[in-house]
């Protein structure tokens, strides 16, 4: 479990020897781009201790006895050069400084060295097994005496900057007298507790190391290969901030986020969880890692191939073509903003990021995090998505706040109602276990307010009306349409990008759609605002439309944004607690059109959007409320010829005053029992009077009591 400790700091100021009264010095303000503990820009060595455990007296307690085959007893790691480059160079090498040359654009050089030893540390020797980097720090200073490393640095060459870095305020590129190291990182080969891909880091000191203190410090278990998971997870955190930056995969059940159900997906916060290995456009935006003389927050170009604003907002007219070269080589990306959400909700934005994978770009990192197994399908060119909430200040004094998960996947396959299949059966991508089957079907369609599978959706497996993340499943096999998939999809699958000759939009009708999401910050079992805003509780349809058209010979995509794409041209199931139709001036000036022959059901959430019960649901529970379809005063709704709106599972439509519901000759409107039609003042539905009068004779079609 990640453990992030801060720093308590006090500020004094001296009083002035000048009799003259002085004016203050000019208050800094914290910036994202000033990094938390740690700078993200420069230049940074770290100093690494490899270590084991000599356990002489009790000898079972150790998960390694004789090593692996990358990392032998009494000896150092085979990958430890593959760890960090020693100096710099124009084209890094090494894992880890490769990855932040990588993602930060060369803005952020992380380099390393190791101490030439091995330090064995013996059980009988400590009081207790508990602080696993003072444990290595003390065997060092007794079984080495001096700093001694593998390329014959020395303490000064791992100092650069200033201790006492203050969270989003400018660090002092300068060094410490007397010298501390700017980071000390251990990594154990056998620890019983730090297991493989388990590690900590805080700001610090572990009492001297050969002399000298340490500004930040981190420890790994590795026993099982080189730790570039949790490392760079770890690590990040001295850039981006606590524990409630947790994102893009390296979220844990216990920390509260935007969502019900634990994200995957990909970012600099990344871990265990993760698909892509790499940072996010988020990422770049709050660290300032884009291309030197940037603008923009997100930068693409226009059709002409001039540099534009990628941050757009299309209802406010930000549309047309938009091209996006490589998002790691060059930074490209969209961020359109997601409208009509309220001042006290949290914004939305949608990423879009041009993903050409390793083969076509050269990053290492720019794939899914298993795709080296065959059963996996590895990532393919196209576009990734991510939802992000809130969390988009970057400059001031509450900077550091908010929740965890703020990053959630928009996935090309969709978004649907799962179901349990209740029975037990081997699991044989990556890790073979016992595993639940989960069902999908396309009647299940779900894009506003369903699971995805970079997510850890939660079931009421005890049957007690409340959800816990404890509860969660692992979407390890699915049978999509009576097919079964085991490919470790959660983690990342080719079907999940968007890709010219696969789905290729995004807009009100498809799933997923470019609508808000639903958010409920909650941790393990607690709703933090009991469905109340801030919370993001009605999904606001927008008209707003993205089609991916092409991808050049180069990789560079081609997108069309849009507002207006309001006629759905394909059966569609919306659920959630509320939707709102604004009066959107869209196909033929109508806010919603529904294609001839085709149709839209409003329909009550399978998807938990609470965890607390909801009300009954045959043998079990809902965790949803019936859905609420709102047409906001002035919307206006057509169904075309032979066109159905099926209203069911006690879902409402409200029609607000000045709103219109019009059907074109044989179009349908289907409310089942317990379902209603409530017109608000002078909305109206232009139908056949037989048609209304048959509604409102089965109590389906209302006036509000308040008109």
């Amino acid at each position: 479990m990640t453990r992030t400790l801060c720093l308590s700091l006090a500020f004094s100021l001296a009083a002035a020897a000048s009799a003259q009264p002085q004016a203050p010095p000019p208050p800094q303000v914290q910036h994202s781009a000033n990094g938390w503990y740690l700078s993200p820009q420069g230049t940074l060595r770290v100093l690494v201790i490899f270590a084991e455990v000599e356990y002489d007296k009790n000898p079972a307690k150790d998960p390694m006895p004789e090593g692996t085959s990358n990392w032998h007893k009494g000896q150092l790691p085979l990958w430890k050069d593959d760890l960090f480059d020693p100096f710099a160079s124009e084209h890094p090498k090494a894992m880890v400084t490769r990855y932040y040359h990588d993602m930060s654009m060369g803005r952020y050089t992380v380099l390393g060295d190791y101490v030439e030893q091995l330090v064995t540390v013996r059980e009988s020797e400590q009081r207790s097994m508990g602080d696993w980097s003072a444990m290595a720090w003390e065997q060092a200073n007794k079984q080495l005496g001096e700093l001694r490393t593998a390329h014959r640095l020395s303490v000064p060459d791992f100092d650069q900057w200033t201790a006492g870095g203050q969270p989003g305020l400018p660090k002092v590129n300068k060094p410490d007298n007397p010298h501390s190291y700017d980071h000390v990182m251990v990594i154990w080969r056998n620890s019983f507790t730090l297991t493989h891909g388990q590690g900590s880091t805080d700001a610090g000191s572990s009492g001297l190391l050969f002399g000298h203190p340490s500004d930040t410090q981190s420890r790994f278990g590795a026993m099982n290969g080189l730790p570039f998971g949790i490392l760079k997870h770890e690590f990040n955190h001295l850039l981006l901030g606590g524990n409630n930056f947790h994102s893009g995969g390296g979220n844990a059940p216990i920390f509260t986020g935007y969502f019900i159900p634990v994200q995957g997906g990909w970012s600099l916060m990344g871990a265990a969880n993760s698909s892509l290995l790499t940072a996010s456009g988020w990422d770049r935006d709050r660290l300032g890692w884009l291309p030197e003389g940037n603008t923009f927050r997100a930068r693409a170009h226009n059709a002409a191939g001039a540099l534009v604003n990628g941050d757009i907002d299309p209802i406010a007219g930000d549309t047309g073509i938009f091209v996006l070269a490589d998002f790691i080589t060059t930074g490209d990306a969209l961020r359109i903003r997601m409208p009509f959400l309220q001042a006290d909700e949290y914004p939305q934005w949608l990423w879009l990021e041009n993903h050409q994978g390793t083969a076509r770009n050269g990053c290492p990192t720019d794939q899914f995090q298993y795709q080296y197994m065959d059963c996996v399908q590895p990532a393919v060119p196209g576009i990734y998505a991510l939802m992000q909430v809130d969390k988009d200040k970057k400059e001031g004094s509450d900077i550091y706040g908010g929740h965890a998960d703020y990053l959630r996947p928009v996935l090309a396959n969709g978004n649907y109602d799962w179901r349990l299949r209740g029975d037990t059966i081997p699991f044989k991508c990556l890790w073979p276990a016992p595993t639940t089957p989960f069902l999908v079907k396309e009647a299940w369609a779900n894009p506003l307010s369903g699971t995805q599978e970079q997510e850890f959706p939660l079931f009421d497996r005890d049957g007690d009306g409340n959800l816990t993340r404890k509860e969660a499943l692992v979407p390890r096999i699915g049978v999509w349409n009576g097919r079964t998939i085991d490919d470790g999809g959660f983690m990342g699958s080719s079907r999940q990008a968007f890709t010219p000759g696969g789905n290729n939009r995004i807009a009100m009708g498809t799933n997923p759609s470019s609508a808000n999401m639903l958010t409920l910050a909650a941790n393990m079992n607690r709703e933090m605002n009991k469905g109340r805003k801030p919370d993001n509780r009605t999904v606001y349809l927008n008209g707003i439309g993205v089609e991916l058209l092409e991808q050049r010979p180069d990789g560079t995509m081609v997108l069309h944004v849009r507002s207006g794409d309001t006629r759905l041209g394909a059966d569609v199931r919306w659920c959630a607690d509320s939707i709102v139709l604004p009066p959107l001036n869209g196909y033929k000036g109508t806010a919603l059109t529904l294609a001839s022959g085709k149709t839209l059901r409003i329909d009550r959430s399978g998807t938990p959007t609470r965890l607390v019960q909801q009300g009954r649901n045959g043998g079990g529970h809902w965790f949803s409320p019936p859905t609420r379809f709102t047409l906001a005063e002035g919307a206006r709704m057509v169904l075309e010829s032979k066109a159905k709106l099926v209203l069911l599972n006690g879902s409402a439509v409200h029609l607000m005053p000045g709103a219109v519901l019009k059907l074109e000759p044989s179009a349908k409107l289907d409310v089942k029992p317990g379902a209603q039609l409530v017109l608000h003042g002078n909305a109206r539905i232009e139908a056949k009077d037989s048609l209304l009068r048959k509604l409102r004779k089965q109590g389906r079609l209302a006036a509000s009591a308040a008109e």
